[in-house]
């Protein structure tokens, strides 16, 4: 939605309660996330009409819930492969 602040000046911001690592399978889920940081930047003219939403790397999410995590992993570990 778009916003004006208390300084007058306007914005855009996008919220979704998806997002979870196992809902970012989801491809559509995917393009919408990335078409809505281009409108929200105001670049909605260069959204095409299907984006490239493929991972760059492989992707093995982890499920979420309580007793779900995994313990001992640590940002170092993990690389773009």
């Amino acid at each position: 939605r778009t916003y004006t602040a208390d300084s007058g000046k306007k914005g855009r911001v996008f919220a979704s309660t998806m997002g979870a690592s196992i809902d970012l399978l989801n491809e559509d889920l995917r393009r919408l996330f990335i078409n809505a940081c281009l409108w929200a930047v105001g670049l909605e003219n260069k959204i095409p009409a299907k984006a490239d939403v493929d991972f760059i790397s492989e992707y093995k999410p982890t499920m979420f819930g309580f007793s779900k995590s995994t313990e001992g992993l640590y940002p170092s570990q993990f690389e773009l492969k």
